[in-house]
């Protein structure tokens, strides 16, 4: 049995087909009636439950990377439950979030990273609250030409997740446990080179020991993860029960994620035409942290780049850590920082369908997410870098309510011709609350908390409520060509009253060539299957306008404050903006699927191009307005790409069997317009969003360079910044952008004002990923090949390392250098740009399936698998594919005190009652 999305409304069972194209697969996201693949218009991409669960991963979105065209996922740290940030088809805003709308069977659920303690840019990701084993399958709507029916919150693509269900027959029982090994898959090279101190005539006077700090702050752990699942029914009552708990610890000593999960979904049929199916799945879990990347303090990431490792960190017996100098001591941070977070989280859903007539089918649906969530950061009494110590503690709280209605009707306009007429309401509301309490000079008492010293507190609370409609009309022509139209209309509290409504159109066609009475007689033998598709749909982005601070984005904010003993008020710096609308995606995609040589060759080819209009930014006004910016849709972006999918069943007989998948994106971005020219993110400004240039680029200080590109040195033989002017270009589209211009004096010198320029791109050229799926008998071995390609890392850890002359590291040896020749080499940026290109070998899984001869095990699975076992990369730090600025949208590709993805090694076995 299918339980169909939110815009479906149909339940039958249904065979799926094996042709390796899939066009026979049933779709239930964004779509209205039973639909199969080769209906629809739009490129979707599926992963099944056999993908899924031979995954050594503990997310949803990290299954996933790989798997899909068009998709780039990339973890943004090596933390248990770090954020990742996945892109479907590129960027979609500056300043909002770029990542796709989440769904659990239909309902909307909340996926923006989480953070409940102030770790800098580091989130969670919400989705570690899902037990993968719960999980029967995963869609992807990858733009707005495929889920434009969502309207204002789509025009990032769509994952949707299908959980299992309770089937027909006798109680089954599913045991799953295993157990994981994790360890650090590369260090740096530490400084072990001996070191003498002098006095001041260079005369060695005592011996001093170098300490390798990354033996201490990395560790060899372990995990595991449990599960049992129970299900069964009749034709009329059907039931699941699940629960789960895992437990991993990180591979940065201190760190660690538990979670335990419970699941219970009953459906019932109540008539012959009318069926309630509920379910409700509760998780709560608790995270140990340590700050790294962009949280500075007790950050034994930062202070493995800025202490010197001559100094010996342990405490000494009576429990003192010495001072590292600069930076936190690191062994302190460890042993002594008290960090925690903790979630517990509701999701619930009801759904009742009818089919009252024949062919009308009528669908409810009522789902709520709610996530309560609480966070402690302790540094202690008699902590080194911060003696009186400190504590805060916070509490936020989120809940997203669901309510659906859809209607279809299904019928037959000619004998040749049948249609499908469906349209539906939806409601969605949010609710955001925050609240926390800061307490400094604790006592010398551990087991006290938020006591005395000086409190502060805050609290905030948003809402918001979303509401719209929509019509779809679909046409079957002799089950060969298919056509859909749609149309939403979508309002929003967010928006003045001029831009309430928004309306969001689409189209889309497919033509089954390969059942014209021509292609069966001539070429059908050898090309079995050949489609062709085509779509064109809008779609909105409203996260920008839930993410500004303060809320207030159509009306001025005002504040009270006092003046000469008396309440006033005084507004915000940013003017309100009545007319502000949602950033939308015009997205235009064609392309075909195939099958060759009895459907053993598969072959999918989509052309993709996405037009962003009305980005959101922060414009800046002149004083005499009396504001200092306003937000405005001022910007335009664009993406376009190819996706390229082939699938082989290269070997198919009684023992043996051999399958292949290949997987090729390539995305190419540009900000056509952004007002002013240039916007920069991030903490250290160089990520930027540019006229003429991809989102993100890295903008900053470059070496002056002569006519050939060689390097020119200042007096004392170090790098100097480019000196010059800027002049004025003009594009085809009639924008106008600066360009560097690099002036010399007559001795051959930098002169003029100092230079910036573009020097590096996050922006990955492509994608591409190669799974082997080995079969022997009950043997399967599965390999996944993942790489992604020609993006660029600006690499702040080599920064604050390196020194000329040699490319010598920080502490490694005794270097003469001039008076300036540090702060020289230090401000010429674009040298730590490095290529973060990267081949991994990202899935490697080895399991048997037994049938033992008995009345009581159906069967026994044993699975050893591995992940991230090997990478080959030219990168010189831990790991090219974490970043600095966790999941911020712009601000990527940065390396600074992070956490490297762990290599990871699973033990499991499966056993079915």
């Amino acid at each position: 049995q299918i339980s169909l999305g939110s815009e479906t409304n149909v339940t039958a069972d249904v065979a799926m087909s094996t042709d390796i194209t899939k066009l026979d697969e049933v779709i239930v996201t964004g779509v209205s009636g039973l639909t199969t693949r080769k209906q629809i218009g739009a490129s979707i991409g599926s992963v099944n439950e056999e993908q899924l669960k031979s995954r050594s991963v503990t997310s949803v979105t990290e299954a996933l990377q790989g798997q899909i065209t068009g998709a780039h996922i990339m973890r943004n740290s090596g933390n248990p439950a770090s954020s990742i940030s996945v892109r479907l088809r590129g960027a979609s805003t500056l300043l909002g979030s770029s990542e796709p709308l989440y769904m659990i069977d239909g309902v909307i659920i909340n996926a923006d990273p989480r953070s409940s303690v102030s770790l800098g840019s580091y989130t969670q990701n919400p989705l570690v609250d899902i037990d993968m084993s719960d999980i029967e399958s995963i869609e992807v709507l990858k733009g707005p030409a495929a889920s434009a029916i969502y309207g204002s919150l789509a025009s990032n693509g769509i994952i949707q997740i299908i959980t299992k269900k309770g089937k027909v027959g006798k109680p089954s029982i599913v045991v799953n446990t295993s157990v994981n090994f994790n360890s650090v898959s590369k260090t740096k090279p530490f400084n072990d080179t001996g070191l003498e101190w002098t006095d001041g005539t260079h005369t060695a006077t005592q011996s001093v020991e170098r300490y390798d700090w990354q033996d201490y702050i990395f560790d060899e752990t372990m995990g595991t993860e449990n599960s049992i699942n129970v299900s069964g029914g009749t034709d009329k009552t059907k039931y699941l029960f699940s629960a789960s708990y895992l437990y991993n610890e990180g591979i940065l000593r201190n760190t660690s994620f538990d979670r335990k999960t419970f699941k219970v979904r009953i459906n019932q049929e109540l008539t012959d035409w009318l069926s309630v199916d509920a379910g409700t799945y509760y998780s709560t879990n608790i995270s140990k942290e340590i700050p790294y990347g962009n949280a500075w303090t007790g950050n034994p990431m930062v202070a493995l780049l800025f202490g010197d490792n001559v100094l010996d960190p342990s405490a000494d017996e009576f429990g003192n850590y010495p001072n590292a100098g600069w930076s936190s001591n690191p062994y302190e941070d460890i042993d002594l920082l008290d960090i925690s977070q903790k979630n517990n989280r509701l999701i619930s859903d009801i759904v009742l369908k009818a089919n009252p007539i024949k062919g009308l089918n009528l669908k409810y649906t009522f789902g709520y997410d709610y996530m309560a969530s609480s966070g402690k950061f302790k540094i202690p009494y008699g902590f080194t870098s911060d003696t009186q110590g400190n504590i805060s503690k916070t509490v936020v709280n989120k809940g997203i309510l669901n309510s659906v209605f859809d209607a279809s009707y299904k019928y037959k306009i000619t004998d040749n011709i049948s249609a499908t007429t469906g349209a539906g309401y939806s409601y969605l509301y949010k609710r955001y609350e925050s609240m926390g309490i800061t307490s400094t000079s604790l006592p010398a008492f551990d087991n006290i908390d938020v006591v005395s010293g000086t409190i502060t507190g805050f609290n905030g609370i948003s809402e918001m409520a979303y509401w719209g409609g929509y019509i779809q009309q679909y046409f079957n022509f002799s089950d060969i060509f298919y056509l859909t139209l749609a149309g939403r209309m979508d309002g929003a509290s967010l928006f003045g009253e001029d831009e309430r409504q928004q309306f969001y159109p689409k189209v889309s066609g497919s033509f089954i060539v390969s059942d014209l009475d021509f292609w069966k007689t001539s070429i059908g033998d050898i090309a079995n299957s050949f489609k062709l598709r085509g779509a064109w749909g809008q779609a909105g982005n409203l996260t920008v306008l839930e993410n500004i601070s303060g809320g207030y984005v159509t009306n001025t904010n005002y504040s009270t404050g006092s003046y000469a003993g008396g309440t006033t008020y005084y507004s915000s710096a940013t003017a309100g903006n009545p007319n502000i609308r949602p950033e939308r995606t015009s997205e235009m995609e064609f392309g075909f699927d195939a099958s060759f040589l009895n459907s053993r060759i598969g072959f999918e080819f989509t052309y993709y191009n996405q037009n962003i209009s009305d980005l959101v930014i922060n414009k800046n006004l002149s004083p005499s307005t009396g504001y200092a910016t306003v937000v405005e849709n001022v910007g335009t972006m664009t993406n376009n790409g190819i996706e390229l999918g082939l699938s082989a069943a290269i070997i198919r007989n009684k023992d043996i069997k051999w399958d292949l998948n290949f997987n090729y994106s390539k995305n190419t971005n540009l900000v056509t317009h952004v007002e002013g020219g240039r916007i920069s993110f991030g903490g250290f400004g160089t990520s930027v969003a540019q006229t003429n240039q991809p989102l993100g680029v890295f903008y900053g200080y470059y070496a002056a360079t002569d006519a050939n590109g060689g390097i020119i040195p200042n007096a004392i033989g170090a790098p100097q910044q480019a000196m010059g002017h800027y002049e004025d270009q003009t594009l085809p589209d009639g924008e106008v952008i600066q360009v560097a211009v690099q002036d010399y004096d007559a001795s051959g010198q930098p002169t003029g004002e100092v230079l910036k320029k573009v020097i590096g791109d996050p922006n990955p050229d492509f994608n591409l990923s190669l799974t082997n799926t080995f079969s022997y008998k009950n043997f399967s071995l599965r390999v996944m090949i993942d790489a992604v390609q020609g993006f660029d890392v600006f690499d702040w850890d080599k920064r604050i390392a390196y020194r000329y002359p040699g490319g010598h590291f920080y502490g490694q040896e005794l270097v003469d250098n001039n008076y300036g020749f540090y702060q020289g080499q230090y401000s010429v940026y674009d040298q730590f740009v490095e290529d973060g290109s990267f081949v991994k070998l990202r899935d490697l899984s080895l399991s048997y399936n037994w049938r033992p001869k008995t009345k009581v095990i159906e069967s026994i699975r044993f699975t050893a698998s591995g992940s991230n076992l090997i990478t080959w990369t030219n990168y010189w730090g831990f790991d090219s594919e974490v970043n600095y600025e966790g999941a911020s949208n712009v601000s990527r590709g940065q390396d600074f005190g992070n956490i490297p993805i762990p290599r990871v090694f699973k033990f499991g076995i499966a056993l079915k009652f």
